[in-house]
């Protein structure tokens, strides 16, 4: 669990520190870069609920976490080759499932047959901590692929999402 949140932290927090910085250099105004920042977590903030209901609708979390990082992907991919006002479309994208992710993601953890109750607090936290390290690592190793490609960093993140699709293997 926790190497599957290492990328899709690492995949948003670098997305989301480079972001208006890189519209800004493309010509962006900078109310519209940093707006991006902006739609991005308003849409998450509004479909939380609906991702939420959506995994019981499923039964299945892993179902819902699996979608999850797999539009977070694809969203930030194609930050890397979208121009214009689809931008937006992709920020949207990519973020209409971030805060769904998280709270369905802390419920699965706690829901675990191996945690329950009595450990769910340090199965969070370690969780975190390895995820946290994605954070930690993404924005210095992502903003430096922008030295060959301004686009590249997208790439770079969206394939740290991607790589948490292969630890959904190992999940029961």
């Amino acid at each position: 669990m926790g190497l599957i949140l290492l990328g899709q932290l690492g995949c948003v927090q670098g997305m989301l520190g480079y972001l208006p910085l890189y519209l800004r250099d493309i010509g962006w105004t900078p109310a519209s870069a940093d707006g991006s920042v902006a739609a991005f977590n308003g849409i998450s903030a509004l479909a939380v609920f609906p991702v939420i209901l959506l995994s019981y609708r499923w039964g299945s979390k892993k179902k819902v976490l699996f979608a999850a990082t797999l539009i977070t992907a694809i969203g930030v991919g194609w930050l890397a080759v979208v121009t214009g006002p689809s931008v937006y479309a992709a920020v949207l994208l990519a973020g209409i499932v971030r805060d769904g992710f998280m709270a369905v993601y802390m419920t699965t953890i706690v829901e675990s047959e191996e945690i329950g109750p009595a450990y769910a607090g340090t199965a969070i936290g370690l969780a975190m901590t390895i995820g946290r390290m994605g954070v930690l690592i993404s924005p210095p190793v992502g903003n430096s692929l922008a030295v060959i490609g301004a686009n590249l960093p997208f790439v770079f993140w969206a394939g740290m999402a991607a790589l948490s699709l292969f630890w959904f293997l190992f999940l029961k």
